[in-house]
């Protein structure tokens, strides 16, 4: 057809050649007839043309953010930035304060609404602790208080009392000084099993080669120190042949500081999920495992979800003072209003899992067996403890003791756990990666729901 109007709109063609004007007119009837045109002076049908349809959008990467997925050798990167650059991030101190910056920093770049929240703590200060074998022999044995421990100075005989339960106190407990050694039950328990027996002072020793250190979560009225698994050894045999005396001195002080928590939301939505560990680490080490690993997987998670331009509704939140007994965690949830907390799903907790083997998998029930799909779907091998850390031991627990569902990503197997041996060259990158990629996984299931 467009041939045939073309062929009627040069007038000049139709005035020099008559006879081919009449012709072109009886084509173009016959033309007509031939698409329908009538003479019943109906016109032909016009076709219409559908509106088209949008295509679906698709998301847009964020730029400079990298692939939408989790890469250890990124988390690894975290890791080293945490524990070699900046090092010790012991509560309230100057070493904590450089790592939420960082982290925030790091939080930021990936377009999150990011700050850090801030909030009271009171740290606990050493000042002298010493430990004196008076008899069958005189020497001095190397001593630091545990967190929390009051201060006091005790003479008397040293008594054993394996690792601190109840039934596991001697007759002639009362007025004395007992040696326990570490594991099973924590250390408050430990203490409060003393005092009840009667004890004036309590010395833990490791259950792992070297020294370490660690805090009461509760406090306590008698003085309490840690010393080596080596030292604890020999001051066993000792009461193993016969009277043994000590002198434990303990002079301690609690100074106030201010710690925070950094925390990155959604831009414009509520969170669902809260994904985060805590950052800081005992004054003993770098703690490169013990939560650096954490850290540095919660960091990398953010990057990745944000990677392709669709902020899920997920908050990340890493934690000041664990350390000193889950202070930062259990300050943002009191920070939250009610319908913030109303809206949460689950809080998923990664701490000290870059070292070992196993994946025990602990926490709230609902959780922790979407966790445990999504690790038989990535053939991660994995235990399932429900009751494992339920209650303390990390920050996962603040959430649950206010109603919120909340698990643990971790595996507590470190031979270096609370000691300077916490350090980055035993970082396992494959543990890293399992960890993201099952938490991300985790994640997305969640949200599915």
């Amino acid at each position: 057809m467009a041939e045939a109007e073309q062929a009627i709109t040069h007038p000049s063609a139709l005035i020099s050649r008559p006879l081919a004007f009449l012709a072109a007119l009886a084509f173009c009837a016959i033309l007509l007839t031939s698409c329908g045109g009538g003479n019943n002076g109906t016109p032909a049908p016009t076709a219409t043309q559908s509106p088209a349809t949008p295509a679906p959008s698709t998301p847009t990467p964020t730029p400079g953010l990298g692939s939408p997925q989790f890469e250890a050798a990124r988390a690894l990167q975290h890791v080293h930035a945490l524990a070699v650059d900046i090092g010790i991030r012991a509560a309230g101190t100057d070493g904590e304060k450089r790592a939420a910056d960082y982290i925030r920093a790091e939080l930021a770049k990936d377009g999150y609404d990011t700050s850090l929240q801030p909030f009271p703590i009171q740290s606990f200060v050493d000042v002298k602790t010493s430990l004196d074998l008076l008899s069958p022999q005189q020497r001095s044995v190397d001593a630091a208080a545990l967190g929390g421990s009051t201060s006091g100075s005790i003479e008397g005989a040293l008594v054993a009392a394996g690792r601190g339960f109840p039934q596991e106190f001697p007759s002639g407990t009362t007025g004395s000084v007992v040696l326990i050694e570490r594991g099973d039950i924590e250390f408050s328990d430990k203490v409060a099993n003393a005092t009840a027996a009667g004890a004036a002072g309590v010395i833990i020793y490791n259950n792992d080669p070297g020294s370490f250190t660690g805090q009461l979560t509760g406090g306590g009225r008698i003085p309490v120190a840690a010393i080596s698994r080596e030292d604890g050894q020999v001051l066993l045999d000792l009461i193993n042949t016969g009277a043994t005396t000590v002198r434990l001195t303990v002079e301690t002080r609690t100074d106030t500081h201010d710690s925070q928590n950094v925390v990155a939301k959604p831009p414009g939505k509520q969170c669902r999920v809260v994904v985060g560990g805590h950052y800081d680490s005992v004054p003993a080490g770098p703690g490169a495992n013990d939560n650096a690993s954490g850290s540095a997987t919660s960091i990398e998670m953010a990057r990745a979800m944000a990677a392709d331009g669709v902020y899920d509704p997920v908050c990340f939140v890493l934690f000041g003072s664990e350390e000193l007994g889950l202070l930062g965690s259990a300050a943002y949830v009191r920070s939250l209003l009610p319908d913030d907390m109303a809206a949460l799903k689950a809080m998923l907790n990664f701490d000290m899992l870059a070292v070992g083997d196993a994946w025990p998998l602990a926490g709230s029930q609902s959780v922790v067996t979407v966790a445990a799909q999504e690790a038989d779907r990535l053939s991660i091998p994995h235990s399932i403890d429900y009751s494992r850390f339920a209650t303390g031991g990390s920050d996962h627990a603040s959430f649950i003791n206010q109603g919120i569902p909340a698990m643990i990503f971790n595996c507590f197997c470190d031979t270096n756990y609370h000691s300077a041996g916490d350090r980055f060259e035993f970082v396992r990158e494959d543990r890293l990666a399992q960890a993201g990629g099952l938490g991300m996984a985790t994640v997305q299931a969640l949200l599915a729901q």
